[in-house]
């Protein structure tokens, strides 16, 4: 089983997504490309903390809280981690470079809440992509922020139609495995 730790090959199907779209579109009589809907894959650093907070130190103890928001499904999932030990009487500046990912929303000694918008499906789903090879797998965001490849189907993306193609290049997500599979046997 191939895992993969970062979204780079999202990207990678993002740009291709884009490069089938504007192609189709200059095929057609209006010589435009269909809009494509591409999630934000940068997230908002802009600091949502007021001055005064970003000198506070961070407690022993101190609850950080991360919202993931998935803009592919538009679910979210939060999870509650304890400070690093590193990060303890840390102020704002710190927390914000070692979460550099993340938008920091509240700040204060007890409790650290931050967010990030990822341009994926959550945990729950099962997403049918397209590998680096060109080939059909089946995957799920094992890791918050990062597609595991589950397996590798037997097709390869160019046994679809236009429209599925650029379908599978974003990914498609389903419910579950089956839901999934069943798709792909219909196509």
């Amino acid at each position: 089983m191939k895992k993969i730790k970062n979204a780079a090959w999202l990207h990678g199907a993002l740009l291709a997504a884009a490069a089938v779209f504007l192609a189709l579109g200059l095929l057609t009589e209006e010589g435009k490309a269909p809009a494509l809907p591409v999630p934000a894959l940068e997230p908002s650093l802009s600091p949502a903390v007021d001055a005064a907070k970003k000198s506070e130190k961070a407690a022993a103890g101190c609850e950080i809280i991360q919202t993931m928001a998935f803009a592919r499904c538009g679910h979210s999932v939060t999870r509650r981690i304890e400070i690093p030990q590193d990060l303890i009487g840390a102020d704002f500046a710190a927390v914000q470079q070692r979460y550099d990912l993340w938008r920091v929303e509240s700040f204060v000694p007890e409790r650290i809440e931050m967010s990030r918008e990822l341009p994926l499906f959550c945990p729950i789903h099962t997403v049918l992509g397209v590998n680096e090879a060109g080939m059909v797998v089946l995957s799920t965001n094992m890791y918050g922020d990062g597609m595991a490849v589950l397996r590798e189907c037997s097709r390869s993306l160019e046994e679809f139609a236009p429209d599925e193609q650029s379908q599978l290049l974003l990914g498609l997500g389903f419910d579950s495995q089956e839901e999934a599979l069943s798709w792909l046997s219909l196509h």
